[in-house]
């Protein structure tokens, strides 16, 4: 990869485990020590904060007061990757290198102002160009932002990984590369499937797939990014050579779409609640208003399906969530039936699973879906839901059995 970035920037991030200790950022200090006596002089390095850090922070402001303005809840958990950036910039003086770091503040990663998920909306690239110009390599924080009002705003969960394909659009680099403690994305999680192997090519629309559906490597948001300006992404582990496998993801061409194989993998996303409104009138308007206000809530509905109720003159709604948002979205749904005229039954249910087979070549092969299903019914596993698009299938299952599932599909479909 670095061969062929034709003297182009790169841009590196590593995680909370990746900078989770002295001797591991050290240990990066001198990878890039390497890279830069090869010649690539274009290096910016986004680093998050240490493994636990934030979750230390997060758990700070809720002991002082666990209502505290958004605004306060950023300033705070913001703090972690201003001391990782002052250590690796530290590290890589230590090994020969002139460094300079960067908050978001003095960079200028400008987002909007929904504070503990801001979206950027620029990064001024300047003062990187004139770092690299005097010959020293820029540590920038990631998870930041800050916005036109000088606001310290955060990305939210994978803020960091955002912060980095974000940057690497904006300085038009090679590719970003995500540091990370594991080689890269598998067919599935190998501590569910122990024999998941590593994806070492994937097109941009199965990774946000993945992502999306439950894989913990990469975040949707951050890949959303990449697909949407053609930035090449790469996954490798912090730990192993430079030469180690790693993966890439990236917009295929035709060629590669029409050889990539029918599931490239396996997910699985636990926690899942199902949520059923039945004995509704038949009024698409209560429909729309219902989801209007679990939207404004930031509440994220995965599965919906609508259909007759057992009454004929009556719909049933049915949609899923994840059961940390089940409270927010029991209020929603408590104040919303005030309104109807004839009050619906309003019921849930936890403790459910989603486990999704995705691939391209499910675009060109029949008969997928009904494969996934037999698989299921054969280990005695019953679907409560499901969710399809062209190149994925998902099934909503009981938690207890998700493993299971897992471990099944894989097998049918990658272990061939």
């Amino acid at each position: 990869m670095y061969s062929e970035s034709d003297h182009r920037p790169i841009v590196q991030k590593y995680g909370g485990t990746s900078v989770g200790n002295v001797d591991r950022i050290k240990h990066i200090a001198k990878r890039v020590s390497e890279q830069v006596e090869q010649g690539y002089q274009k290096i910016a390095i986004v680093v998050s904060a240490m493994s636990g850090e934030t979750n230390r922070l997060v758990g700070l402001v809720g002991d002082i007061n666990p209502k505290a303005p958004a605004k306060h809840y950023d300033l705070a958990v913001s703090a972690g990757e201003q001391v990782s950036v002052a250590l690796m910039a530290s590290a890589l003086e230590a090994e020969g290198v002139s460094a300079r770091g960067f908050t978001a503040y003095q960079l200028g990663i400008v987002t909007d102002e929904y504070h503990s998920q801001a979206r950027i909306q620029e990064i001024d690239c300047r003062k990187l160009f004139d770092v690299w110009e005097r010959g020293e390599i820029p540590v920038i924080a990631g998870f930041q932002g800050i916005t036109r009002q000088g606001e310290i705003t955060t990305l939210g969960r994978g803020g960091s990984d955002t912060s980095a394909v974000a940057l690497a659009v904006a300085l038009d680099a090679a590719f970003c590369e995500i540091n990370t403690d594991v080689d890269g994305v598998f067919t599935a999680d190998p501590r569910v499937v122990p024999n998941a192997r590593l994806n070492l090519e994937m097109d941009f629309e199965v990774a946000l797939e993945m992502a999306s559906l439950g894989s913990k490597v990469l975040h949707a948001r951050c890949v959303e990014l990449g697909a949407k300006y053609r930035m090449p992404i790469v996954v490798r582990n912090t730990f192993k050579e430079n030469d180690s496998d790693r993966t890439k993801i990236m917009s295929f061409n035709d060629q590669q779409r029409l050889e990539a194989p029918v599931v490239s993998g396996v997910t699985l996303a636990r926690d899942v609640v199902r949520m059923t409104v039945d004995c509704m009138p038949p009024d698409q308007r209560l429909v729309s208003g219902l989801f209007e206000n679990i939207a404004e809530a930031g509440v994220n509905v995965d599965i919906i399906v609508h259909n007759r109720s057992d009454r004929r003159d009556a719909m049933r709604l049915g949609f899923s969530i994840g059961r940390s948002d089940l409270g927010k979205t029991l209020e929603i749904l408590d104040a919303w039936k005030g309104g109807v005229s004839a009050e619906p039954m309003i019921d849930h249910e936890e403790g459910l699973a989603k486990v999704s087979v995705v691939g391209l070549g499910m675009q060109s092969h029949p008969g997928v879906a009904s494969r996934c299903f037999a698989v299921l019914s054969e280990r005695d596993i019953n679907i409560h839901m499901i969710s399809t698009s062209e190149i994925k299938i998902s099934c909503v299952i009981s938690e207890g059995q998700a493993d299971l599932a897992a471990q099944a599909l894989h097998e049918a479909f990658l272990d061939e």
